[in-house]
């Protein structure tokens, strides 16, 4: 077996604390993650992926200054990287600033015009926005680049219930629920839309799914 060299020793502990951060930031642990994002940085300092990452965590951990200076930084040492857009983009939607947050993504899709994780995020400001005609445009991009990815439909349930189109927002839920049967705000949004159908029976049976769903394994920044 051949022996591995420091460098190669090296790259696989960068990647093993990789995984396990990832596996951390997924689940929301965004403190334990941080650590180690900040331990792949004292092997490798140079790791774009790991600085996003550390930038992401302090945001959803509330310190958006810390984050956008590492993100602008990155920025004027020319990055190309669309994540990083992204996370900009990100940041000033939490803190509500959607057409400065519009702007970001619009570059991130610059880099990057077939992402479905970009096309949503744009479909999401513009929805909030009450641009509910270019966020229907946005997700049906999405769509077509990513067929089975369940936020997606239950995105478009979302626009369509604002056209009051409740029985189509009812397709797309059960699409999003075909796809991941314990998304809890798929349940809600099928037991909105049935008690404005006047289907009060099924609004009661979605709505206890969805609380037993999220008593059980909590709710996520994203279903799936």
């Amino acid at each position: 077996m051949k022996k591995l060299t420091k460098t190669d020793s090296f790259q696989l502990k960068t990647e093993q604390t990789i995984e396990q951060a990832k596996i951390l930031f997924a689940n929301e642990q965004f403190l334990d993650a941080l650590y180690l994002f900040n331990a792949v940085l004292k092997i490798d300092s140079n790791n774009e992926y790991a600085k996003i990452k550390v930038a992401m965590c302090f945001m959803y951990l509330g310190k958006y200054r810390t984050a956008k200076e590492i993100l602008l930084c990155l920025i004027k040492n020319n990055s190309n990287n669309a994540e990083v857009y992204f996370a900009l983009a990100e940041l000033y939607k939490l803190n509500f600033n959607y057409s400065i947050a519009l702007t970001y993504i619009a570059k991130a899709l610059e880099i990057e015009n077939h992402s479905s994780k970009y096309l949503l995020m744009t479909c999401e400001l513009c929805y909030l926005q009450k641009d509910y005609d270019e966020a229907f445009h946005f997700i049906n991009l999405a769509i077509v680049q990513s067929p089975f990815k369940t936020e997606l439909y239950y995105w478009r349930a979302l626009i369509f219930t604002k056209f009051k189109n409740y029985s189509i927002a009812v397709q797309d839920i059960n699409k999003a629920l075909s796809l991941n049967k314990h998304f809890a705000d798929a349940y809600r949004l099928r037991a909105h839309c049935k008690l404005l159908m006047g289907d009060t029976n099924n609004y009661l049976h979605d709505i206890k799914l969805a609380q037993s769903i999220t008593s059980t394994i909590g709710r996520r920044r994203y279903a799936a």
